[in-house]
């Protein structure tokens, strides 16, 4: 049997056992790799219960490498932004192929990435390198326009701020020469009424050939950049559809990407399309929301093309049924959450397929400018209309019950803008 190694973090998207399922509907044999001590005892128990468990160090390397030389696999991959350097560092000590260095660096250096596309021609926007709260003063006091400050390595819009003109850099923004920020224009989307004015193309590429395998559509940010959720297929007229397409393959042509899944924000400007940022892995939970749409499991098809066995990828068109996942988000305050409350009324809706909870009553939340998900609450409708309509009769039934740093305690009611506290909280 073909055997493939997964890089793997703890509460991933991809769960174990959809890996398991996904590679057995491959023939594959599965053997996961971890950060050493990153996995806790039960999560690393529903690995090893579906094939071998190696730990290894951040770079890659370590006694376990020579185990996993020794199993001859075929490929190597991971469904997590944050494993990219230690996978394409294991794929070299493996031999097999991945993601080259520069690939890697491109793909997830915010300023490399921004000055690879511009070079090869594909996407430029203006950007600037800062390395200390000073130089990052001193680059904003020059521009009379917003700009977004964020880290140069990131993930889930960690730390990720809009400063307008004249406006106070937030005191998070903390440049170093080991920890450097970037500063870039700030890209004004169209307007797009109740939808997000962004997408994101997934893509599977193939021999260095992208292969589109949908487009997927956005909710407004909550501010300052947090993701609220997305539905399969985008509302886009067949123009946008082609645009948005064509740029996400050249992106990936132009960052180096031969094999895998890529996943690619874009924002939809009054002048065409314009790149947010590539991802070289798998889109989060887009396999559930792309499972219901096409029919088809795209973890499956990651492994598959990891190991050079052949797929066959199915676009999600436009037309036809709208499939959603929403993403309820905690307080930017933070705070312990106490109770989740109305659930089965939620799931009794008709259009709504399920709710999976993430955060459990008892977890203290940290103030964070991040997108963290409380939940994930999937649905259908008919069309795109249809899709705000079910949200906003489904999602009011949600209670977030949470204990403040003051010790106070506040209700929030679930909506597609965001909690809103209840009334007399």
């Amino acid at each position: 049997m073909t055997t493939v190694v997964v890089a793997v973090v703890p509460f991933a998207s991809v769960r174990p056992a959809h890996l398991g399922k996904a590679a057995a509907a491959r023939g594959l044999s599965p053997v996961f790799v971890a950060v050493r001590d990153a996995l806790g005892e039960s999560e690393r128990a529903e690995y090893a219960a579906l094939g071998p468990v190696f730990e290894v160090a951040e770079d890659g390397t370590g006694e376990a490498v020579a185990e996993l030389r020794a199993l001859d696999a075929d490929g190597v991959l991971t469904f997590s932004e944050g494993l990219l350097p230690m996978t394409a560092a294991l794929a070299a000590a493996l031999e097999l192929p991945y993601h080259d260095e520069a690939t890697v660096t491109a793909l997830t250096d915010k300023w490399v990435q921004r000055h690879t596309l511009a070079d090869r021609g594909v996407d430029a926007v203006r950007s600037s390198l800062v390395t200390s709260r000073e130089e990052c003063l001193t680059v904003l006091a020059g521009r009379d326009e917003p700009v977004v400050v964020k880290p140069k390595r990131s993930q889930s819009s960690r730390d990720t701020f809009l400063v307008g003109p004249g406006e106070e850099l937030p005191a998070a923004v903390r440049p170093t020469p080991e920890q450097p920020f970037v500063v870039e224009e700030y890209l004004r989307g169209r307007d797009e009424g109740e939808f997000g004015d962004y997408v994101s193309v997934e893509s599977l590429v193939v021999g260095g050939e992208p292969v589109t395998l949908g487009v997927t559509g956005k909710f407004p940010l909550l501010p300052p950049f947090r993701e609220q959720g997305q539905f399969v297929p985008a509302r886009l007229a067949a123009d946008d559809w082609a645009a948005v397409t064509r740029l996400a393959s050249d992106a990936a042509r132009a960052l180096g990407v031969e094999r895998g899944h890529v996943h690619t924000e874009i924002k939809l400007t009054p002048a065409g399309p314009k790149i947010i940022e590539v991802n070289g892995r798998l889109g989060g939970f887009m396999h559930e929301v792309y499972g219901r749409a096409t029919g088809q499991d795209l973890v499956e098809l990651g492994l598959a093309a990891a190991c050079g066995l052949p797929v066959s990828p199915v676009e999600a068109r436009q037309g036809g049924p709208v499939h959603v996942q929403y993403w309820n988000l905690p307080p930017r305050s933070g705070g312990e959450l106490l109770a989740v409350e109305g659930v089965e009324r939620l799931t009794a809706e008709e259009g709504v397929v399920g709710h999976l909870p993430r955060v459990v009553p008892g977890t203290v939340l940290e103030p964070a400018v991040t997108t963290h998900f409380m939940d994930i609450v999937s649905g259908r409708a008919d069309d795109h209309t249809g899709l705000l309509t079910l949200l906003d009769r489904a999602l009011p039934h949600l209670r977030f019950v949470y204990r403040l740093a003051d010790g106070s305690t506040v209700s929030y009611r679930g909506s597609r803008h965001g909690l809103v506290p209840v009334d007399g909280a």
